[in-house]
Order: C-alpha cells, then sequence, then structure tokens
C-alpha cells in the first residue's frame, strides 16, 4: 500500500488518521510540526501527506 505523512499540531487527530490508514495497511509516519514534516519528507518519500493548514511556527 502508499505511504502516508500525517502532519498536525493535534495529538489525537494525528493518532485518529493513522490508526484509520494503518488499519487499511498503509505505512504511515506523523509529524507534529513543519520543521518535523520537512525532515520525514526526505527519508520517508510519502505518496501522500495529510496536513494541518495553521500550526504554530510553520504552515
Amino acid at each position: 500500500m502508499g505511504k502516508i505523512l500525517v502532519v498536525d499540531d493535534q495529538f489525537g487527530v494525528r493518532r485518529l488518521l493513522c490508526e484509520t490508514f494503518r488499519e487499511d495497511h498503509h505505512e504511515v509516519e506523523m509529524a507534529s510540526n513543519g520543521a518535523e514534516a520537512l525532515q520525514l519528507l526526505m527519508a520517508f518519500q510519502p505518496d501522500l501527506i495529510l496536513m494541518d493548514m495553521k500550526m504554530p511556527g510553520m504552515n
């Protein structure tokens, strides 16, 4: 299945999305902010990124 990166500053939202996609056998990584997402982007190389539009620090 596909690789998905979930980026959200709210832990509950990240956890819910990750659990949902993992149940469908997707490989999922989480980031809590834009800086973490940029680091994971290069290493994980996701097929899809789900990102919160308004986060503290970097949107």
